[in-house]
């Protein structure tokens, strides 16, 4: 394991073949570290939007260790007030990855323990403008 994974970092690649974002937020997270690489997250998703109607995101969670529970749950409530699709001008769908939760969460998010299961998903998903 190397540092930068040690340290909790997330890393952005692209899934060109499906036109998916991967955020993999692997190794141990505390509430500072969390809200560094959220702020990271946030100025990424916001150059991924520029000229975008739709946005797909595969959030990988399944090598993620929290510092603690109360950390997880801070955590989550902050990301999902910044990361509020209403905050941005397009549609975005994001498929969680993760080892133990499986289901959908809004229309636009859905947990998964299986990464192909995300993708199928996700590769379903299309946006047309009213």
């Amino acid at each position: 394991m190397d540092s930068e994974t040690q340290q909790g970092d997330t890393k952005l690649f692209y899934l060109n073949i499906f036109d998916i974002y991967v955020l993999d937020y692997a190794g141990t997270i505390t509430l500072d570290k969390g809200l560094s690489n959220m702020a990271l997250i946030e100025n990424e998703l916001r150059e991924l939007s520029l000229n975008r109607v739709c946005l797909k995101i595969l959030f990988d969670l399944s090598n993620t260790i929290w510092e603690n529970r109360n950390t997880h749950d801070e955590l989550s409530k902050i990301a999902r007030k910044i990361f509020n699709p209403q905050n941005f001008d397009l549609v975005i769908y994001t498929a969680i990855l993760n080892n133990e939760i499986t289901g959908p969460t809004f229309d636009n998010e859905h947990w998964f323990i299986n990464k192909d299961d995300a993708i199928k998903w996700l590769t379903e998903k299309t946006y047309t403008e009213h």
